[in-house]
């Protein structure tokens, strides 16, 4: 083997294991990591295109997904975070008789119009350079990551410190037949959010530019049957048969279209479900949390179809104060009963909007 690789190693010292050579002396059988051809002199499919199939436009045609890193402003206006997003990029092909779009320059286009860009002005750049160079009258490009924050727990306290103490800063609480001293901050803990930012570029009929944005978060939370609770009420006071209603994991999935000038953060919309669902999954739980989870899911008992009327309240308030242009609500109960989901979905109903 020894010889073989004295016979086949390359002068920088770099070795071919499969020379095929011998069986076809006409073809070089050795990467020549040194040479650089000119461009004019590589074929370009692009150039006097073959077209198979029909001659129409296509509405996509774009890569994902990306591996990018991305900076995210937060809200309580930290420097912006360095997160790890998935890209896509995509934009219409709107001649007929055009074969495509070069893929990698979408990429070098994306790396260097988002990676280490704050999302919205990364997104903003890159629509409008590959529509331009493109000649496209739709682009679209979406980032989409896990958004970390923090959550309070339900009823556990962190240790009481000396400075809490001295300065009076705590609750009274019973223990028992005597009183504890309890600090007034909860426990916390970091949960993350699947979150989706989106942008999207439309060139108007007399070429004006008009950009889109949307924001997406899934909030994951527990949702307990009405009808259930209400039968196991029943079999415990009719029966004294112990009984329990059913609950599931549940996610919503919401969408909105804001303006640039007047950004939505991705904490104001976890708010406004936290607020308005309360029974978000916990990351922080002792014994008093559990009991306080299904105290909480027993006081919010939820059909899917109650949910998404709940948010839809919300973000109707927010439509209506001119926060955002439009909303998408789309929740899923796993349900523990069947072996099937239940799904909600509901959107404002803007002409040619969300849906």
């Amino acid at each position: 083997m020894s010889k073989n690789h004295e016979e086949h190693q390359s002068p920088n010292g770099e070795y071919n294991h499969t020379d095929y050579s011998d069986k076809m002396p006409d073809l070089i059988f050795r990467y020549d990591k040194d040479f650089y051809p000119d461009d004019y002199t590589l074929p370009d499919p692009q150039v006097d295109p073959i077209i198979p199939g029909a001659h129409v436009t296509i509405d996509k045609v774009g890569i994902a997904p990306v591996d990018l890193p991305i900076l995210s402003k937060r809200r309580d206006g930290d420097s912006p975070q360095v997160l790890q997003a998935q890209a896509s990029l995509y934009c219409s092909l709107d001649d007929p008789h055009a074969k495509g779009l070069n893929l990698s320059r979408l990429y070098l286009l994306m790396h260097e119009a988002i990676k280490d860009q704050l999302s919205v002005d990364g997104i903003s750049n890159a629509l409008e350079e590959m529509a331009g160079k493109n000649g496209a009258n739709h682009a679209y490009c979406k980032l989409r990551y896990k958004y970390p924050w923090t959550q309070k727990a339900l009823r556990s306290r962190q240790p009481l410190t000396d400075a809490e103490r001295e300065a009076g800063e705590y609750e009274m609480v019973e223990d028992g037949d005597h009183l504890q001293k309890i600090s007034l901050k909860k426990l916390e803990g970091h949960i993350a959010y699947d979150t989706t930012l989106e942008g999207r570029y439309i060139k108007s009929p007399d070429g004006t530019p008009i950009f889109k944005f949307y924001l997406t978060i899934v909030y994951v939370y527990s949702s307990t049957c009405p009808c259930s609770f209400e039968l196991a009420r029943n079999a415990e006071e009719l029966r004294g048969a112990a009984a329990n209603a059913h609950s599931q994991r549940s996610r919503m999935e919401t969408t909105i279209e804001f303006d640039l000038d007047n950004i939505i953060w991705i904490e104001d919309l976890v708010e406004l479900h936290r607020r308005i669902i309360p029974t978000e999954v916990q990351v922080v739980v002792k014994r008093r949390d559990e009991q306080a989870f299904a105290e909480l899911n027993g006081s919010n008992l939820l059909f899917s179809e109650d949910a998404v009327r709940l948010m839809y309240e919300g973000l109707d308030e927010w439509f209506n104060e001119g926060r955002i242009h439009d909303f998408r609500i789309v929740t899923n109960h796993e349900e523990s009963l069947h072996p099937w989901n239940a799904i909600a979905l509901t959107s404002k109903g803007i002409k040619d909007g969300l849906r």
